[in-house]
């Protein structure tokens, strides 16, 4: 996962706007940007790392315990597995949403970190990258908007919602 590679790459720029904030057009906005990225990202990691614990297969049963215990408790280990298996659906998309919306404001942060100061000797290059970084944030906004729209299963309330009015697909029942 690349969650600590941009959780670190937050908190260096966090610690270099931090350090050298009249180098910055607006230093405080750029350091709460980029440090709740940095905590959006650990939290992914941390949703991940618990909803891991929930997912697991008939081959790992059969490791853990045995073949034999395992056939003989089939339909209980089943049950529990599926249990299971909704609980490791929910930390995973928590933590999806979490990552997304943490490399979406790592991407605003790097953006309003090359915006440059007013006494800028460069500034026509550093708004020029600052436009080419707040274009890629928009186009990765569009595109996870469009997985969430389009792709997720199963849509959770909301996200069937959306679809309906989209499509305007008559209402099912909840």
């Amino acid at each position: 996962m690349a969650s600590p590679l941009l959780t670190a790459a937050a908190l260096s720029l966090a610690g270099v706007v931090g350090g050298a904030d009249d180098e910055f057009r607006w230093p405080g906005p750029i350091l709460l940007l980029l440090v709740i990225s940095a905590l959006a990202l650990v939290a992914s990691i941390q949703l991940g790392y618990q909803g891991r614990l929930y997912l697991y297969s008939y081959d790992d049963l059969v490791s853990w315990k045995s073949i034999e215990f395992v056939d003989a408790e089939q339909m209980s280990l089943f049950k529990r597995q599926q249990e299971d298996q909704k609980k490791w659906r929910k930390y995973n998309t928590a933590a999806v949403h979490c990552f997304n919306g943490g490399t979406l404001l790592l991407g605003l942060g790097v953006a309003a970190a090359l915006v440059p100061p007013k006494c800028s000797m460069q500034s026509e290059w550093r708004w020029a990258a600052a436009a080419v970084v707040l274009v890629a944030t928009i186009v990765d906004g569009v595109w996870i908007s469009y997985l969430h729209l389009r792709v997720a299963d199963p849509p959770s309330r909301i996200l069937r919602t959306v679809r309906r009015i989209l499509h305007k697909e008559p209402p099912d029942a909840d």
